[in-house]
Protein backbone atom coordinates (compact mmCIF):
# COMPACT_ATOMS: atom_id res chain seq x y z
CA UNK A 1 0.00 0.00 0.00
CA UNK A 2 2.82 2.14 0.64
CA UNK A 3 4.58 1.40 -2.47
CA UNK A 4 1.14 2.33 -4.07
CA UNK A 5 1.16 5.52 -2.51
CA UNK A 6 4.28 6.62 -3.18
CA UNK A 7 4.16 5.77 -7.04
CA UNK A 8 1.14 7.52 -7.20
CA UNK A 9 3.23 10.81 -5.56
CA UNK A 10 5.55 10.02 -7.96
CA UNK A 11 3.43 10.32 -10.87
CA UNK A 12 1.61 13.11 -10.22
CA UNK A 13 5.01 15.56 -9.45
CA UNK A 14 6.23 13.97 -13.30
CA UNK A 15 2.98 15.13 -14.69
CA UNK A 16 3.12 18.89 -12.92
CA UNK A 17 7.05 18.92 -14.29
CA UNK A 18 6.20 18.03 -18.13
CA UNK A 19 3.02 20.21 -17.52
CA UNK A 20 5.08 23.12 -16.66
CA UNK A 21 7.55 22.84 -19.01
CA UNK A 22 4.77 22.45 -21.90
CA UNK A 23 3.73 25.59 -20.55
CA UNK A 24 7.15 27.59 -20.28
CA UNK A 25 8.03 25.87 -24.02
CA UNK A 26 4.31 27.39 -25.30
CA UNK A 27 5.63 30.82 -23.69
CA UNK A 28 9.08 30.89 -25.26
CA UNK A 29 8.04 29.89 -28.81
CA UNK A 30 7.71 33.46 -31.51
CA UNK A 31 4.81 34.26 -33.61
CA UNK A 32 4.34 33.03 -37.16
CA UNK A 33 6.70 36.09 -39.51
CA UNK A 34 4.08 37.17 -41.68
CA UNK A 35 5.72 40.46 -42.68
CA UNK A 36 9.94 40.27 -43.64
CA UNK A 37 11.24 43.40 -42.65
CA UNK A 38 14.89 44.60 -44.03
CA UNK A 39 16.87 47.25 -44.12
CA UNK A 40 18.18 46.83 -47.34
CA UNK A 41 16.08 46.15 -50.80
CA UNK A 42 16.72 42.59 -52.40
CA UNK A 43 18.92 42.37 -55.63
CA UNK A 44 16.72 41.53 -58.52
CA UNK A 45 15.88 38.44 -59.14
CA UNK A 46 15.56 35.91 -62.05
CA UNK A 47 17.67 37.94 -63.89
CA UNK A 48 17.95 36.78 -67.80
CA UNK A 49 19.48 38.63 -70.89
CA UNK A 50 18.78 37.73 -74.50
CA UNK A 51 20.13 39.08 -77.94
CA UNK A 52 17.24 39.94 -80.09
CA UNK A 53 17.41 41.34 -83.99
CA UNK A 54 21.37 40.66 -83.85
CA UNK A 55 22.14 43.37 -81.87
CA UNK A 56 19.33 43.89 -79.57
CA UNK A 57 19.86 43.39 -75.54
CA UNK A 58 17.15 42.58 -73.70
CA UNK A 59 17.24 42.14 -69.81
CA UNK A 60 14.41 40.33 -68.07
CA UNK A 61 13.68 39.97 -64.60
CA UNK A 62 10.97 39.36 -62.15
CA UNK A 63 9.43 42.37 -60.91
CA UNK A 64 8.87 43.13 -57.20
CA UNK A 65 6.26 45.66 -56.21
CA UNK A 66 7.82 46.66 -52.94
CA UNK A 67 10.80 48.60 -55.19
CA UNK A 68 10.45 52.35 -56.43
CA UNK A 69 12.99 52.20 -59.56
CA UNK A 70 15.53 50.32 -60.92
CA UNK A 71 18.87 51.26 -62.35
CA UNK A 72 20.64 49.57 -65.00
CA UNK A 73 24.07 49.62 -65.84
CA UNK A 74 25.83 48.18 -69.30
CA UNK A 75 29.72 48.23 -69.62
CA UNK A 76 31.99 46.97 -72.82
CA UNK A 77 33.27 44.08 -70.94
CA UNK A 78 32.42 40.49 -69.31
CA UNK A 79 31.64 40.99 -65.50
CA UNK A 80 34.71 43.06 -64.80
CA UNK A 81 32.57 46.69 -64.44
CA UNK A 82 35.70 48.32 -65.40
CA UNK A 83 35.16 52.15 -65.47
CA UNK A 84 32.54 54.21 -66.57
CA UNK A 85 29.23 52.68 -68.32
CA UNK A 86 29.04 52.57 -71.42
CA UNK A 87 25.12 53.07 -71.15
CA UNK A 88 22.78 53.91 -67.70
CA UNK A 89 18.88 53.18 -67.31
CA UNK A 90 16.41 53.82 -64.98
CA UNK A 91 12.95 51.84 -65.08
CA UNK A 92 10.62 53.37 -62.57
CA UNK A 93 6.88 51.76 -63.56
CA UNK A 94 7.43 48.56 -61.81
CA UNK A 95 4.48 45.86 -61.76
CA UNK A 96 2.87 44.27 -59.14
CA UNK A 97 3.58 40.89 -60.52
CA UNK A 98 5.08 39.37 -63.54
CA UNK A 99 8.71 40.11 -65.49
CA UNK A 100 10.08 43.62 -66.28
CA UNK A 101 11.96 43.66 -69.79
CA UNK A 102 14.01 46.60 -70.70
CA UNK A 103 15.53 46.74 -74.15
CA UNK A 104 18.55 48.61 -75.41
CA UNK A 105 20.77 48.52 -78.84
CA UNK A 106 24.35 48.05 -78.80
CA UNK A 107 27.19 47.21 -81.44
CA UNK A 108 27.86 43.79 -82.84
CA UNK A 109 29.82 41.05 -82.05
CA UNK A 110 30.94 42.98 -78.57
CA UNK A 111 30.85 41.47 -75.28
CA UNK A 112 28.67 43.43 -72.50
CA UNK A 113 28.10 43.23 -69.12
CA UNK A 114 24.61 44.23 -67.04
CA UNK A 115 24.16 45.09 -64.00
CA UNK A 116 20.62 45.87 -62.19
CA UNK A 117 19.95 47.34 -58.33
CA UNK A 118 17.19 48.21 -56.72
CA UNK A 119 16.05 51.30 -54.97
CA UNK A 120 12.93 51.81 -52.02
CA UNK A 121 12.43 54.33 -50.11
CA UNK A 122 13.63 54.37 -46.47
CA UNK A 123 15.81 51.30 -47.52
CA UNK A 124 19.60 51.17 -48.20
CA UNK A 125 19.85 50.17 -51.90
CA UNK A 126 20.48 46.26 -53.21
CA UNK A 127 23.37 44.53 -54.31
CA UNK A 128 24.12 44.39 -57.69
CA UNK A 129 22.80 41.69 -60.01
CA UNK A 130 25.00 40.91 -62.62
CA UNK A 131 24.84 38.72 -66.28
CA UNK A 132 27.02 39.10 -69.85
CA UNK A 133 26.10 38.62 -73.17
CA UNK A 134 27.65 38.92 -76.56
CA UNK A 135 25.95 40.24 -79.01
CA UNK A 136 25.28 38.83 -83.17
CA UNK A 137 27.43 39.79 -85.93
CA UNK A 138 25.13 43.44 -87.36
CA UNK A 139 22.91 43.14 -89.95
CA UNK A 140 22.11 46.43 -91.39
CA UNK A 141 22.12 45.09 -94.95
CA UNK A 142 18.57 45.05 -96.27
CA UNK A 143 17.25 42.50 -98.82
CA UNK A 144 18.84 42.43 -102.03
CA UNK A 145 15.86 43.07 -104.67
CA UNK A 146 16.17 40.33 -107.52
CA UNK A 147 16.97 43.02 -110.27
CA UNK A 148 19.35 44.76 -108.50
CA UNK A 149 21.30 41.57 -109.32
CA UNK A 150 22.73 41.02 -113.18
CA UNK A 151 25.19 39.29 -114.90
CA UNK A 152 28.72 41.48 -114.19
CA UNK A 153 27.19 44.26 -111.45
CA UNK A 154 24.95 43.96 -108.25
CA UNK A 155 23.81 46.88 -106.00
CA UNK A 156 23.70 46.43 -102.69
CA UNK A 157 21.27 48.43 -100.28
CA UNK A 158 22.16 49.25 -95.96
CA UNK A 159 20.19 51.60 -93.88
CA UNK A 160 20.51 54.91 -95.39
CA UNK A 161 22.84 57.41 -93.45
CA UNK A 162 24.84 54.48 -91.67
CA UNK A 163 28.30 55.38 -90.51
CA UNK A 164 30.14 52.86 -92.33
CA UNK A 165 33.91 52.97 -94.72
CA UNK A 166 34.29 49.96 -96.92
CA UNK A 167 32.82 46.85 -98.91
CA UNK A 168 34.75 43.83 -98.83
CA UNK A 169 33.95 41.57 -101.91
CA UNK A 170 34.29 37.90 -101.97
CA UNK A 171 36.18 35.91 -104.02
CA UNK A 172 38.36 38.10 -105.20
CA UNK A 173 39.16 39.73 -101.34
CA UNK A 174 38.14 43.13 -103.40
CA UNK A 175 38.02 46.52 -101.05
CA UNK A 176 34.80 48.74 -102.48
CA UNK A 177 35.24 52.33 -100.70
CA UNK A 178 32.12 54.05 -99.75
CA UNK A 179 31.47 57.45 -100.86
CA UNK A 180 30.03 60.37 -98.46
CA UNK A 181 26.87 60.08 -100.77
CA UNK A 182 26.26 56.28 -101.35
CA UNK A 183 26.53 56.67 -97.48
CA UNK A 184 23.94 59.08 -97.47
CA UNK A 185 21.55 57.16 -99.77
CA UNK A 186 22.23 53.67 -98.40
CA UNK A 187 23.53 52.13 -101.60
CA UNK A 188 26.80 51.21 -103.70
CA UNK A 189 27.11 49.59 -107.08
CA UNK A 190 29.90 47.02 -107.33
CA UNK A 191 30.87 46.46 -111.04
CA UNK A 192 33.02 44.25 -112.47
CA UNK A 193 31.20 40.56 -111.23
CA UNK A 194 31.45 37.71 -113.27
CA UNK A 195 28.66 35.93 -114.26
CA UNK A 196 27.30 32.67 -112.52
CA UNK A 197 29.41 32.98 -109.70
CA UNK A 198 28.25 33.35 -105.86
CA UNK A 199 29.71 36.38 -104.12
CA UNK A 200 29.42 37.31 -100.30
CA UNK A 201 29.90 41.44 -99.27
CA UNK A 202 30.68 42.37 -95.75
CA UNK A 203 30.24 45.66 -94.88
CA UNK A 204 32.14 47.30 -92.49
CA UNK A 205 32.75 50.87 -90.53
CA UNK A 206 36.60 50.54 -89.88
CA UNK A 207 37.50 47.38 -88.56
CA UNK A 208 33.56 46.71 -87.24
CA UNK A 209 31.78 44.23 -89.35
CA UNK A 210 28.07 45.91 -90.01
CA UNK A 211 26.45 43.70 -92.55
CA UNK A 212 27.19 40.24 -94.64
CA UNK A 213 25.03 39.39 -97.83
CA UNK A 214 25.48 36.93 -100.74
CA UNK A 215 24.23 36.47 -103.97
CA UNK A 216 24.72 34.67 -107.03
CA UNK A 217 25.02 36.65 -110.32
CA UNK A 218 22.94 35.37 -113.21
CA UNK A 219 23.79 32.83 -115.74
CA UNK A 220 23.35 33.13 -119.17
CA UNK A 221 20.21 31.40 -120.20
CA UNK A 222 20.23 28.21 -122.32
CA UNK A 223 16.31 27.71 -122.45
CA UNK A 224 13.75 31.08 -123.55
CA UNK A 225 10.71 31.73 -123.95
CA UNK A 226 10.36 30.68 -127.51
CA UNK A 227 11.81 27.17 -126.89
CA UNK A 228 10.44 23.93 -126.69
CA UNK A 229 11.48 23.27 -122.73
CA UNK A 230 10.67 19.58 -122.91
CA UNK A 231 12.78 19.13 -126.37
CA UNK A 232 15.44 20.75 -124.38
CA UNK A 233 15.33 18.52 -121.75
CA UNK A 234 15.19 15.32 -124.35
CA UNK A 235 18.00 17.06 -125.69
CA UNK A 236 20.18 17.69 -122.78
CA UNK A 237 23.16 15.32 -122.03
CA UNK A 238 22.93 13.52 -119.30
CA UNK A 239 24.03 15.54 -116.52
CA UNK A 240 23.29 18.78 -118.11
CA UNK A 241 22.56 22.04 -116.36
CA UNK A 242 19.45 23.87 -118.35
CA UNK A 243 19.23 27.54 -117.45
CA UNK A 244 15.44 28.89 -118.53
CA UNK A 245 14.46 32.19 -119.10
CA UNK A 246 11.01 33.80 -117.71
CA UNK A 247 8.52 32.60 -119.68
CA UNK A 248 5.44 30.06 -119.62
CA UNK A 249 6.44 26.62 -120.59
CA UNK A 250 4.00 23.93 -121.26
CA UNK A 251 5.63 20.50 -120.91
CA UNK A 252 2.65 17.96 -120.46
CA UNK A 253 3.40 14.63 -118.39
CA UNK A 254 7.38 14.72 -119.08
CA UNK A 255 9.54 11.63 -117.98
CA UNK A 256 13.00 12.42 -117.20
CA UNK A 257 15.80 9.55 -118.22
CA UNK A 258 18.77 11.35 -117.41
CA UNK A 259 20.34 13.02 -114.56
CA UNK A 260 19.52 16.88 -115.20
CA UNK A 261 18.96 20.13 -113.61
CA UNK A 262 16.35 22.31 -114.57
CA UNK A 263 16.89 26.10 -112.77
CA UNK A 264 14.94 29.33 -113.36
CA UNK A 265 17.76 31.76 -114.62
CA UNK A 266 16.12 34.41 -112.29
CA UNK A 267 14.90 33.30 -108.85
CA UNK A 268 12.71 36.41 -108.71
CA UNK A 269 11.13 35.94 -111.88
CA UNK A 270 10.74 32.55 -112.12
CA UNK A 271 9.57 30.94 -115.20
CA UNK A 272 5.88 29.41 -115.20
CA UNK A 273 6.59 25.26 -116.26
CA UNK A 274 2.90 23.73 -116.44
CA UNK A 275 2.86 19.76 -116.44
CA UNK A 276 4.21 17.28 -114.22
CA UNK A 277 7.39 14.93 -114.47
CA UNK A 278 7.48 11.26 -113.87
CA UNK A 279 9.79 8.70 -113.18
CA UNK A 280 9.76 5.53 -115.04
CA UNK A 281 13.65 4.35 -115.41
CA UNK A 282 17.31 4.55 -113.38
CA UNK A 283 18.24 8.02 -113.18
CA UNK A 284 21.33 9.23 -110.90
CA UNK A 285 20.09 12.95 -110.29
CA UNK A 286 17.31 15.39 -110.88
CA UNK A 287 17.62 18.82 -109.61
CA UNK A 288 14.22 21.40 -110.06
CA UNK A 289 15.14 24.78 -109.16
CA UNK A 290 13.79 28.73 -109.29
CA UNK A 291 10.56 27.38 -111.05
CA UNK A 292 6.90 27.86 -110.77
CA UNK A 293 5.50 24.48 -111.31
CA UNK A 294 1.74 24.59 -111.90
CA UNK A 295 -0.87 21.65 -112.45
CA UNK A 296 -3.80 23.45 -113.28
CA UNK A 297 -5.19 20.80 -112.02
CA UNK A 298 -4.70 18.43 -115.15
CA UNK A 299 -2.71 16.19 -113.40
CA UNK A 300 -2.96 13.92 -109.72
CA UNK A 301 0.51 15.21 -108.62
CA UNK A 302 3.66 16.94 -109.34
CA UNK A 303 6.05 14.37 -109.72
CA UNK A 304 4.99 10.33 -110.01
CA UNK A 305 7.50 7.31 -109.93
CA UNK A 306 4.67 5.03 -109.45
CA UNK A 307 6.60 2.90 -112.35
CA UNK A 308 8.34 0.04 -110.33
CA UNK A 309 11.09 1.15 -112.98
CA UNK A 310 11.71 4.12 -111.06
CA UNK A 311 15.20 4.37 -109.68
CA UNK A 312 16.32 7.79 -108.59
CA UNK A 313 18.90 8.36 -106.57
CA UNK A 314 18.66 12.04 -105.70
CA UNK A 315 15.63 14.43 -106.49
CA UNK A 316 16.27 17.79 -105.19
CA UNK A 317 13.81 20.83 -105.32
CA UNK A 318 15.10 24.15 -104.11
CA UNK A 319 13.20 27.50 -104.11
CA UNK A 320 10.18 26.46 -106.70
CA UNK A 321 6.85 27.18 -106.32
CA UNK A 322 4.36 23.92 -106.79
CA UNK A 323 0.16 24.34 -107.30
CA UNK A 324 -2.43 23.30 -108.86
CA UNK A 325 -2.47 19.65 -108.39
CA UNK A 326 -5.44 17.15 -107.30
CA UNK A 327 -3.95 15.05 -105.04
CA UNK A 328 -0.25 14.47 -104.13
CA UNK A 329 2.93 16.46 -104.26
CA UNK A 330 5.25 12.97 -104.48
CA UNK A 331 3.35 9.89 -105.20
CA UNK A 332 5.12 6.31 -105.74
CA UNK A 333 2.33 3.47 -104.96
CA UNK A 334 4.78 0.61 -106.59
CA UNK A 335 8.41 -0.63 -106.76
CA UNK A 336 9.64 2.00 -107.64
CA UNK A 337 13.16 3.33 -106.05
CA UNK A 338 13.94 6.78 -104.39
CA UNK A 339 17.27 7.65 -102.89
CA UNK A 340 17.48 10.88 -101.04
CA UNK A 341 14.65 13.43 -101.50
CA UNK A 342 15.44 17.25 -100.46
CA UNK A 343 12.94 19.81 -100.80
CA UNK A 344 14.15 23.39 -99.75
CA UNK A 345 12.82 26.70 -99.97
CA UNK A 346 9.54 26.03 -101.79
CA UNK A 347 6.10 27.17 -101.45
CA UNK A 348 3.78 24.26 -102.18
CA UNK A 349 0.09 25.11 -101.86
CA UNK A 350 -3.76 24.45 -103.43
CA UNK A 351 -3.11 21.10 -103.40
CA UNK A 352 -6.98 19.88 -101.97
CA UNK A 353 -5.56 16.12 -101.81
CA UNK A 354 -9.15 14.50 -102.35
CA UNK A 355 -7.62 11.35 -103.78
CA UNK A 356 -4.22 10.89 -102.45
CA UNK A 357 -2.03 12.20 -99.58
CA UNK A 358 0.65 15.25 -100.04
CA UNK A 359 4.18 12.94 -99.52
CA UNK A 360 2.64 9.59 -100.77
CA UNK A 361 4.69 6.55 -100.76
CA UNK A 362 3.00 3.48 -100.90
CA UNK A 363 5.23 1.10 -101.99
CA UNK A 364 8.66 0.96 -103.42
CA UNK A 365 11.92 1.89 -101.56
CA UNK A 366 12.97 5.22 -99.90
CA UNK A 367 16.05 6.14 -98.63
CA UNK A 368 14.98 9.74 -97.02
CA UNK A 369 13.21 12.48 -97.26
CA UNK A 370 13.76 16.03 -95.87
CA UNK A 371 11.81 19.09 -95.91
CA UNK A 372 13.10 22.64 -95.03
CA UNK A 373 12.61 26.39 -95.07
CA UNK A 374 9.38 25.26 -97.05
CA UNK A 375 5.79 26.42 -96.39
CA UNK A 376 2.62 23.79 -97.51
CA UNK A 377 -0.95 26.02 -97.75
CA UNK A 378 -4.53 25.78 -98.45
CA UNK A 379 -4.83 21.71 -99.32
CA UNK A 380 -3.60 18.73 -98.74
CA UNK A 381 -5.38 15.53 -97.34
CA UNK A 382 -2.81 13.85 -95.32
CA UNK A 383 0.52 15.54 -95.26
CA UNK A 384 3.00 12.47 -95.01
CA UNK A 385 1.77 8.91 -96.12
CA UNK A 386 5.05 6.65 -95.61
CA UNK A 387 4.05 3.19 -95.45
CA UNK A 388 7.60 2.12 -96.27
CA UNK A 389 10.80 2.28 -93.86
CA UNK A 390 12.42 5.99 -94.41
CA UNK A 391 14.44 8.80 -92.86
CA UNK A 392 12.23 11.77 -92.74
CA UNK A 393 12.52 15.48 -91.63
CA UNK A 394 10.32 18.38 -91.50
CA UNK A 395 12.08 21.41 -90.17
CA UNK A 396 11.75 25.04 -89.95
CA UNK A 397 8.76 24.77 -91.99
CA UNK A 398 4.81 26.27 -91.85
CA UNK A 399 1.36 24.24 -92.64
CA UNK A 400 -0.49 27.16 -92.71
CA UNK A 401 -4.60 25.28 -93.69
CA UNK A 402 -2.96 22.48 -93.97
CA UNK A 403 -4.69 18.91 -93.86
CA UNK A 404 -8.03 20.24 -94.54
CA UNK A 405 -9.60 17.43 -96.93
CA UNK A 406 -13.02 16.78 -95.39
CA UNK A 407 -12.24 13.07 -96.50
CA UNK A 408 -12.33 9.90 -93.71
CA UNK A 409 -8.69 8.92 -95.40
CA UNK A 410 -7.37 12.18 -93.55
CA UNK A 411 -5.12 10.68 -91.48
CA UNK A 412 -3.59 14.51 -90.31
CA UNK A 413 0.40 15.40 -90.67
CA UNK A 414 2.45 12.31 -90.19
CA UNK A 415 2.11 8.74 -90.72
CA UNK A 416 4.96 6.57 -90.59
CA UNK A 417 3.49 2.73 -90.56
CA UNK A 418 6.54 1.71 -92.07
CA UNK A 419 8.53 -0.93 -89.94
CA UNK A 420 10.89 1.28 -88.70
CA UNK A 421 13.69 4.43 -89.56
CA UNK A 422 13.04 7.59 -88.09
CA UNK A 423 10.65 11.16 -88.13
CA UNK A 424 11.98 14.52 -87.15
CA UNK A 425 9.69 17.38 -86.56
CA UNK A 426 11.35 20.25 -85.61
CA UNK A 427 10.81 24.51 -85.36
CA UNK A 428 8.16 23.98 -87.19
CA UNK A 429 4.92 26.02 -86.99
CA UNK A 430 1.24 24.92 -87.35
CA UNK A 431 -1.53 27.70 -88.59
CA UNK A 432 -5.10 26.93 -89.15
CA UNK A 433 -4.80 23.36 -89.70
CA UNK A 434 -6.98 20.36 -90.02
CA UNK A 435 -11.04 21.23 -89.98
CA UNK A 436 -14.32 19.65 -88.27
CA UNK A 437 -15.79 17.83 -91.33
CA UNK A 438 -18.93 16.23 -92.32
CA UNK A 439 -21.05 14.66 -89.19
CA UNK A 440 -18.70 16.48 -87.19
CA UNK A 441 -15.66 13.92 -87.80
CA UNK A 442 -12.31 15.96 -86.96
CA UNK A 443 -9.47 15.76 -88.91
CA UNK A 444 -5.75 17.14 -88.94
CA UNK A 445 -4.20 15.40 -85.95
CA UNK A 446 -0.55 15.23 -85.68
CA UNK A 447 -0.71 11.54 -86.26
CA UNK A 448 -3.87 8.89 -85.77
CA UNK A 449 -3.98 7.01 -82.60
CA UNK A 450 -1.54 4.07 -84.28
CA UNK A 451 -0.14 5.64 -87.30
CA UNK A 452 3.39 5.70 -86.18
CA UNK A 453 5.02 2.42 -86.14
CA UNK A 454 6.83 1.61 -82.64
CA UNK A 455 9.77 0.23 -84.59
CA UNK A 456 10.00 4.42 -85.79
CA UNK A 457 12.46 6.41 -83.81
CA UNK A 458 10.99 10.29 -83.17
CA UNK A 459 12.67 13.00 -82.35
CA UNK A 460 10.29 16.61 -81.82
CA UNK A 461 11.48 20.04 -80.72
CA UNK A 462 11.06 23.54 -80.51
CA UNK A 463 7.42 23.60 -82.60
CA UNK A 464 4.31 25.83 -82.58
CA UNK A 465 0.95 25.97 -83.21
CA UNK A 466 -2.35 28.32 -83.42
CA UNK A 467 -5.86 27.87 -84.06
CA UNK A 468 -5.32 24.32 -85.14
CA UNK A 469 -8.37 21.91 -85.13
CA UNK A 470 -8.17 18.37 -84.25
CA UNK A 471 -4.30 18.54 -84.44
CA UNK A 472 -3.81 17.39 -80.24
CA UNK A 473 -6.30 14.27 -81.24
CA UNK A 474 -5.05 10.81 -82.06
CA UNK A 475 -1.44 9.56 -81.67
CA UNK A 476 -0.53 13.07 -79.02
CA UNK A 477 -2.93 14.91 -76.73
CA UNK A 478 -0.92 16.50 -75.10
CA UNK A 479 1.42 19.50 -77.23
CA UNK A 480 4.11 18.99 -74.62
CA UNK A 481 4.73 15.73 -75.94
CA UNK A 482 6.10 16.94 -79.46
CA UNK A 483 7.38 19.72 -77.90
CA UNK A 484 4.79 22.63 -79.35
CA UNK A 485 3.93 25.38 -77.77
CA UNK A 486 1.02 27.58 -78.28
CA UNK A 487 1.50 31.31 -80.10
CA UNK A 488 0.33 33.56 -81.89
CA UNK A 489 3.07 33.85 -85.16
CA UNK A 490 1.19 36.94 -86.48
CA UNK A 491 1.49 36.23 -90.23
CA UNK A 492 1.49 39.41 -91.80
CA UNK A 493 -1.19 37.91 -94.67
CA UNK A 494 -1.47 34.50 -95.27
CA UNK A 495 -4.14 34.52 -96.94
CA UNK A 496 -2.51 36.34 -99.98
CA UNK A 497 0.73 34.32 -99.21
CA UNK A 498 2.78 36.41 -97.33
CA UNK A 499 3.68 34.14 -94.35
CA UNK A 500 6.11 37.06 -92.25
CA UNK A 501 6.51 35.75 -88.77
CA UNK A 502 6.28 39.10 -86.88
CA UNK A 503 6.22 36.90 -83.06
CA UNK A 504 10.10 37.99 -81.85
CA UNK A 505 10.26 34.56 -80.12
CA UNK A 506 9.70 32.44 -83.38
CA UNK A 507 12.21 34.63 -85.11
CA UNK A 508 14.56 34.01 -82.00
CA UNK A 509 13.80 30.37 -81.92
CA UNK A 510 14.13 30.37 -86.07
CA UNK A 511 10.55 28.81 -86.40
CA UNK A 512 9.21 28.19 -89.88
CA UNK A 513 11.31 29.34 -93.22
CA UNK A 514 13.77 31.71 -93.00
CA UNK A 515 12.94 33.93 -95.96
CA UNK A 516 9.46 34.42 -93.68
CA UNK A 517 10.69 35.92 -90.68
CA UNK A 518 10.91 39.41 -90.05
Amino acid sequence: MIMYNRITKLTGVLLCVISMISISCEDDIDPVIQELNTSRVFAPVGLEARVRNQVDIELSWTADPSVDQYIIEFFQDSLVFSGDPVSTATVDDIPTEGTITYTESFSGETVYSARIKAIADGKAESNWATIAVQTDPEQIFQALPGENVQDTYATVLWTAGSEVTHLLVVPGNTLVQISDSQKAAGAATIEGLSGATEYTVTLYNGTKRRGTVSFSTLKEATVTANDDLGAAIDAAADGATLIVAAGTYDIDGKEITKSITIEGQKWYDMPVVLGQFTCASAVSSITLRYLNIQGENNYGQFFNASSSDCNLSTLTIDGCEISGYDNNIIYSNSGGTYGDITIHDTYIHDIPGGGGDGFDFRGGVVGSLTVSNTVIANGIRSLLRMQVPADVVFTSCTFYQACIADNSNNRGFFRMSGAGNSLEVSKCLFVETGLEGTGGAIYGNWSRLGDIDAAVTTDYSDNYYYNTIGLWEGEYTDPGAVDASEADPGLVDPANGDFTISNQDMIDDEVGPARWRQ
